[in-house]
């Protein structure tokens, strides 16, 4: 026989232990009334009831009657007359009444309807007049009050403005000193106003020293008022959240339906501690009502995506009845609306959670996981809470308890927060495997890469080496062609001078010369300042001198500061100096000029391309272009080309400058040579 897991039974019983303690935490809340001490304090159990049946008292009575400073009738006093008028009107139904008290309930006043305000009229003894501070407390009343202690208004629970202050839930105190009151008989009148007229009710009231009274007050103030204010106040912090963080995953719709039911959630507690409503009573309990059937089919679709049950046809229906249903209200009498809302709503309330709530534990039945038996349990509470307010609204539970569906709250949120921990830390698990797979496949990775890395590395170098030499050789092939082209041309002339006995020293000589310059020019092109376009002109310079001063002409030079040049090595480096040798050589020669110069600048053109250019020119006679068509011209143009360079020539009577222009990035442009 197979023993149960301990995982098993850890999921039976977390969730019936949580069970019992929610159940019982409820089952407490439910239970929770206002206990003032029984010695020093007097509850009153009897009263006669006066009914405004006539419209003695206004509805609607201006706040600023209470502030003004010159005013005609004031706020008291038209209390005063309103209580007085009541008790004194002959045609004012009255009748005895047990305390606490629902209009609802008493048959002589059901068929009331709109606004409803009633007297309740108190008296009690008092033997000897007691000493210090007393307070009359009313633990729960219906919207909004005013107390008369012997004819001295106590004070009121807020505006008896339209739309009139709610105190649902708010329990009221009013302190007064011991001398209000008489030796023997004393009369407390409480006017009070609800809207509507079937909402009105008076809970207890209690008299008793303020010091006896204060705390048991406190305390059920807490429990009645701070306590809700403090989970709305909850519930619109974590919906906003949710909202945030559905905005950032709006894949998550659930993190968006919970913000949206949050948001409705808020605004159907709204009752149980705004005091002074924005608008009127009607339209006030419309919203509420909307809110409540809104809060329903929000939570419905919540819980869908959570449970990941998602129901298309049928959320599909609810949408049309919900939009049907208020679209049919508007168009009703206004006297229809509030007892459908009243009857209606609710129930449509209570079957939404019980369906939730069934939903919820069909799933937590097959999950066996905690935290939806954690949610099946907290929705089953707010079904509890939910289904006495409807029994309350019914009239099988008293409205002087209050509501309890806000109370709820606090175990959905519980539940819900104990499922995003367990994605969270479910999540966070996924994360830690996938990263220590992660780091597996990363390590499996690393070391093929690092063999892959050094078979390429081998063949890198095996490249590099193949590389050099083709360079070398390259190179090599280069010089030889130089050399050949160049030095090759004047000895091969020499040597045929000297072995046909034919010697012409001045050609002899020349070519010797010639021979040399183009020597040194190859040498200075394989250089390191064959890169650096100034410093081989500045070599050349120095060439050029010598054979410049002893023909007694003046070398005029220019060269500024040049930005490199795109691939310029030796080869195009070589091929500008034997331009501008022959330029130097042809001026000598041919131009008589006493002055030779050359110059170097950079400059831009419109459409923002880079030049350098080198110019060489003399003062000379100049010469023809028909005539002067020669090889040594040719020549130029052609290692021109060859350096992806435009050759120019321009020639006067005043001198002659040949201009080379290269351009400063300039792609590789290799004539073949003829």
């Amino acid at each position: 026989m197979k023993k149960p897991s301990f995982k098993l039974s850890l999921t039976i019983l977390i969730p019936l232990l949580l069970s019992l303690i929610f159940i019982f935490v409820a089952w407490q809340i439910i239970h929770v009334r206002f206990t003032p001490p029984i010695e020093g304090s007097i509850m009153l159990k009897k009263a006669t009831l006066y009914s405004d049946n006539l419209g003695l008292c206004d509805d609607s009575i201006p706040d600023n009657l209470a502030t003004d400073d010159v005013i005609v009738e004031s706020l008291p006093s038209i209390l005063s007359h309103c209580v007085k008028s009541l008790k004194s009107d002959s045609g004012i139904k009255k009748h005895a009444v047990n305390i606490p008290h629902e209009w609802r309930n008493d048959t002589r006043l059901s068929t009331q309807q709109g606004v409803g305000k009633a007297l309740y009229h108190f008296e009690f003894p008092f033997a000897v007049i007691p000493e210090d501070l007393w307070a009359i407390v009313l633990p729960m009343v219906s919207q909004n009050t005013a107390v008369f202690l012997n004819g001295n208004l106590l004070g009121w629970g807020g505006s008896f403005e339209a739309p009139v202050a709610r105190n649902a839930s708010s329990p009221q105190m009013f302190t007064f000193p011991s001398t209000a009151f008489h030796q023997g008989i004393n009369e407390l009148d409480i006017y009070l106003i609800s809207e509507p007229f079937k909402s009105g009710f008076l809970g207890q009231v209690h008299i008793a020293p303020a010091e006896v009274i204060t705390p048991a007050y406190q305390k059920y103030s807490v429990f009645r008022h701070t306590l809700p204010l403090a989970i709305t106040l909850t519930i619109a912090v974590i919906s906003f959240l949710m909202l945030l963080l559905w905005v950032y995953r709006r894949q998550d719709t659930e993190y968006g339906l919970f913000a949206l039911s949050g948001f409705f959630w808020v605004i159907n507690t709204l009752n149980q501690f705004v005091i002074d409503i924005p608008f009127s009573g009607y339209l006030w309990d419309g919203m509420i009502y909307l809110s409540s059937g809104l809060l329903s089919l929000s939570g419905l679709f919540f819980i869908h995506r959570l449970l990941e049950k998602k129901q298309a046809v049928l959320e599909k229906s609810l949408v049309i009845v919900m939009v049907l249903t208020f679209s049919t209200l508007l168009i009703l009498p206004k006297t229809w609306v509030h007892p459908l809302f009243f009857e209606a709503g609710h129930w449509i309330s209570i079957l939404a959670v019980l369906y939730l709530f069934s939903i919820t534990v069909i799933h937590a039945t097959k999950a066996q996981q905690i935290e939806w038996h954690v949610l099946a349990l907290a929705i089953g509470i707010i079904a509890f809470f939910a289904l006495y307010d409807v029994l309350m609204m019914m009239g099988l539970r008293p409205l002087y308890e209050g509501r309890f569906l806000h109370f709820g709250a606090p175990f959905l949120l519980i539940s819900f927060s104990w499922i995003m921990l367990q994605r969270f830390i479910s999540t966070l698990n996924k994360v830690e495997k996938y990263n220590l797979e992660l780091e597996q496949l990363n390590q499996g990775l690393e070391d093929r890469v690092k063999a892959r890395g050094e078979k390429i590395a081998e063949s890198y170098e095996m490249i590099r080496v193949l590389g050099q030499e083709r360079v070398l050789a390259d190179e090599r092939s280069r010089i030889m062609r130089d050399m050949h082209d160049g030095i090759g041309v004047y000895l091969t002339s020499m040597i045929r001078q000297i072995e046909n006995n034919n010697i012409n020293r001045e050609q002899l000589s020349e070519s010797a010369h010639n021979a040399l310059n183009d020597l040194r020019l190859m040498i200075d092109s394989l250089g390191s300042a064959s890169t650096d376009i100034p410093a081989m002109l500045g070599m050349f310079r120095t060439r050029i001198n010598v054979m410049l001063t002893a023909c007694q002409i003046e070398l005029v030079w220019h060269v500024e500061e040049l930005p490199p040049v795109k691939d310029f090595g030796p080869e195009r480096a070589l091929n500008l100096l034997r331009i501008l040798q022959e330029a130097v050589t042809n001026a000598l020669k041919h131009s008589g000029a006493s002055r030779i110069g050359l110059s170097a600048y950079s400059e831009l053109t419109p459409q923002g391309l880079g030049l350098i250019k080198v110019e060489v020119y003399d003062n000379g006679k100049g010469f023809s272009n028909s005539k002067s068509e020669g090889n040594g011209l040719k020549n130029m143009e052609y290692r021109a080309k060859k350096i992806a360079a435009e050759f120019k020539i321009e020639t006067n009577q005043n001198g002659s400058r040949v201009i080379v222009t290269l351009p400063i990035t300039m792609e590789t442009q290799e004539a073949n040579s003829t």
